[in-house]
């Protein structure tokens, strides 16, 4: 059974352009330059049957990407093709869309215990939304040898299977001051995870991983065993936001390898062979998102894309 994977949005945290930024990239999809169009921020939607699908991130352009998306369109006069959703983090770009999902109840939560922690105390999305309607959070277990089956509100399998893995990751800022030191230093807690998707009969895989910083070998072995990758695009080089002048600090401080370099991602996705692979969560300042840079074309050729909103994975 082949899984069906839409790329809902592309872009980082503050979408392409961003509301307050003027660099190049900025700059130019405000004036409407082909070469560099418009993004979403980190989203997206999974299907096994085409009409129930996982949404994996909530963004705050959720609305918008619904609307965009046909096969995500409402077909009676209250429905929704969400059946329910995942979430890899709990930052404000990949979970905030929850308050949008309200009407008639949000679909089912799957997430880590640390994110719904972050959920609950920090951002207090869970309790806005049991204001519309029961909250169902269902628990990721990153490393669990058995695949979470997706089930939506009423409990029926929607034929999606997940395993989350950790990837070292820091808690999102706005929980510092409601955990402790040891808990803050804990880089493995879970308060960033990757997703392997498969479909009910394990012939499809995807693998789904916005933000990676540390590129080991038990990435490696996940990424070899897929047949697509969408990973982490978010900077070009280490120094990009440092170069600019924009912030202090580096691609790996914010915990994303950047793609070039001989320790980058890039090189380490040259030693993965067998799936096609893709880059989502693409920061602003990238310069790779112009279709005829050279960043652009040094990507391509080392055989990996640059997704799009929009793009369509058919995987199994």
């Amino acid at each position: 059974m082949p899984l069906t994977v839409i790329v809902l949005g592309s872009s980082a945290g503050g979408g392409l352009p961003q509301w307050n930024c003027n660099c190049p990239q900025c700059a130019a999809a405000r004036a409407g330059d082909p070469r560099v169009p418009s993004r979403n921020q980190s989203s997206l939607a999974v299907s096994a049957d085409g009409e129930r699908w996982l949404l994996c991130n909530a963004s705050p352009d959720v609305r918008t990407q619904l609307a965009h998306t046909s096969a995500l369109h409402p077909r009676a006069l209250r429905h929704s093709a969400i059946a329910a959703v995942a979430l890899t983090n709990a930052d404000i770009d990949h979970a905030t869309g929850l308050l949008i999902l309200r009407e008639g109840g949000a679909p089912p939560v799957y997430c880590t215990p640390r994110t719904e922690r972050a959920l609950t105390e920090g951002l207090r999305v869970l309790p806005a939304l049991a204001a519309y309607g029961d909250v169902v959070v269902r628990p990721l277990t990153p490393g669990a040898e058995e695949p979470v089956v997706i089930r939506d509100r009423a409990g029926d399998d929607i034929g999606v299977r997940l395993r989350a893995f950790t990837v070292a990751s820091k808690p999102p800022p706005y929980m510092l001051p409601l955990l402790s030191a040891a808990e803050a230093a804990d880089l493995h807690a879970g308060d960033t995870v990757g997703f392997e998707l498969s479909a009910a009969d394990g012939a499809a895989s995807v693998v789904y991983v916005p933000g990676v910083r540390d590129l080991d070998t038990a990435l490696h072995a996940r990424l070899s065993g897929a047949g697509l990758v969408l990973i982490d695009g978010t900077f070009f080089t280490d120094d990009e936001l440092v170069a600019s002048g924009a912030s202090q600090k580096t691609s790996r401080m914010m915990g994303h390898a950047p793609l070039s370099g001989d320790d980058g991602l890039l090189a380490f996705l040259q030693t993965v062979t067998g799936p096609r692979k893709a880059l989502v969560h693409i920061n602003n300042s990238n310069p790779a998102l112009r279709a005829d840079s050279a960043e652009r074309a040094h990507i391509e050729a080392c055989g990996v894309a640059v997704a799009n909103d929009g793009d369509v994975f058919v995987v199994g």
